[in-house]
């Protein structure tokens, strides 16, 4: 079952004569009692800590989704694995993830759909390093630690293939998402690939530097949200109501960045300076951006790319057709006004 918090509340009436003479008359007098506000849809959605994320924070608490009538439950999963079985069984609703997991899914014929782009990392994730290690040769037959199947080990095996090299050049130190810093700190690695706010984090190794980054490479690296496929065919409107509270954070962010960062920035443990420090290595897609050709080209593009790298692993794997799992139509119908 995912973690669900609800708070309830109840109200007691006073049973005194003359109260309930006026809530009588009320009743009678049309109009004069309305009807309760119906209680908001609940959403479940999963993604893991990095800072690109901090909207649906921000479009939580500082109600935009209750202006649409929903309220997202949030859930904390970092395995991708975890994601996927809960989308399988109907137990999740969507997802905040990087364009690479959308395609492992796709591979293993998980039911889910992109629906929007949410930001391009530009140098928020990266490849953190021991002093020793200058160049991305240098990692041949040192210890790299990382979540296997996850962004990080899609970003080094892109940075790898460019040097004609692979992941069998250095040894693995398979972690947890949220661990592959703190493996790099205590020495035993090498090396980490990860994302904010980790990266930050494993930087503060004495003598460790930023090897490489997506600041380099902006378009290997898309986050994105997927919702399951049934969500999408059969309540087109409840996903266009995330979507709008999303890009009303989105709006506010940039218009209030210090009061926007200061309300997201408790929910990664870290300060709104912090913060706003974290997300200059990326840049949120607004809707129209979304809506240009060129925007949906290069989303095929990686997807293809991802897919092709993937299915070379693993021979028994079908390479999926990046038209199925893109869905651009509530992106287009949408009026982010709500009207």
């Amino acid at each position: 079952m995912l973690p669900m918090n609800l708070e309830l509340s109840c109200r007691r009436w006073p049973a005194t004569f003359l109260l309930a003479a006026a809530v009588c008359i009320a009743a009678i007098a049309p109009g004069c009692l309305q009807k309760p506000a119906p209680e908001p849809r609940q959403v479940s959605i999963a993604f893991q800590q990095w800072v690109g994320y901090g909207l649906f924070y921000l479009a939580q608490d500082k109600g935009f989704c209750h202006q649409e009538g929903i309220e997202l439950l949030f859930v904390n999963e970092e395995l991708d694995s975890a994601r996927e079985e809960a989308f399988m069984e109907g137990m999740l609703d969507c997802e905040a993830a990087t364009l690479d997991l959308l395609v492992s899914k796709a591979i293993h014929g998980t039911r889910v759909v992109m629906v929007m782009e949410l930001d391009h990392s530009c140098g928020s994730d990266g490849i953190v390093a021991a002093e020793n290690i200058k160049i991305l040769e240098d990692l041949a037959d040192k210890k790299v630690a990382m979540t296997r199947n996850d962004v990080g080990e899609y970003f080094i095996s892109y940075l790898m293939r460019q040097k004609g090299m692979s992941l069998t050049n250095f040894t693995i130190v398979p972690t947890m998402p949220d661990k592959a810093a703190m493996a790099f700190l205590e020495s035993k690695a090498d090396a980490c690939a990860t994302w904010e706010p980790y990266v930050s984090e494993a930087l503060r190794r004495p003598g460790a530097h930023l090897l490489a980054s997506t600041r380099e490479h902006p378009d290997a690296i898309i986050d994105v949200m997927n919702v399951r496929k049934d969500l999408v065919d059969n309540e087109p409107e409840l996903v266009k109501k995330i979507m709008r509270a999303w890009f009303k954070a989105l709006d506010y962010f940039k218009n209030n960045p210090e009061e926007a960062a200061a309300i997201i920035a408790p929910r990664f443990k870290i300060t709104a300076r912090q913060y706003l420090e974290q997300v200059e290595g990326l840049k949120w897609t607004g809707r129209q951006e979304q809506l240009s050709p060129e925007s949906m080209h290069n989303q095929m593009r990686i997807f293809d790319c991802i897919a092709r790298h993937k299915t070379e692993r693993d021979s028994s794997a079908k390479k999926p057709e990046a038209a199925r799992f893109l869905n651009r139509a509530l992106l287009e119908t949408l009026d982010e006004t709500g009207q």
